[in-house]
């Protein structure tokens, strides 16, 4: 697949690295609140799986639109379905299988194909995937960061 190969090789794997992450996170450390602005590692997590539907939209919509607009998607902590983590997994496991089978049976006019976002200067499936990746990871820094750092270090 065009210069995207490496890229979705790397979003197949995030799922299997989140879930070994999740999977040695103990109970009673998914909801610390480490300060009042602060989400919690199961906030961090559930968001991610959250995200995938709307992102698995945006695809679809730019494969079939000649003039796709997208529009900003802006998170709040209210939004958050509260699913248990096994259960998110699994959503967040099948949402990942559409996302790269939507991909990769993408033609070359669809994956050149640029989107109208009134958040970005550039917008298209390529860059989604590449956002996808460096949202997913930011996030999973974030797991750790709550997760392991010391109060006296923790911003």
């Amino acid at each position: 697949m065009m210069e995207i190969t490496e890229e979705l090789e790397t979003l197949k794997h995030i799922p299997n690295i989140i879930a070994k992450f999740m999977d040695n996170v103990p109970e009673d450390r998914l909801d610390v609140r480490r300060d009042e602005t602060a989400w919690t590692i199961r906030e961090h997590f559930l968001h991610i799986v959250q995200v995938q539907e709307m992102l698995l939209g945006r695809i679809k919509l730019i494969r079939e639109s000649e003039n796709p607009v997208i529009e900003p998607y802006f998170p709040e902590e209210d939004d958050i379905e509260n699913l248990g983590i096994e259960e998110a997994l699994r959503k967040y496991r099948r949402f990942r299988k559409k996302q790269i089978e939507e991909i990769e049976s993408c033609s070359r006019k669809e994956l050149e194909r640029r989107a109208d976002h009134k958040e970005y200067t550039d917008y298209s499936i390529p860059i989604i995937v590449r956002h996808m990746i460096f949202h997913e990871y930011w996030h999973m820094y974030r797991l750790e960061e709550i997760l392991y750092t010391k109060d006296g270090f923790f911003r």
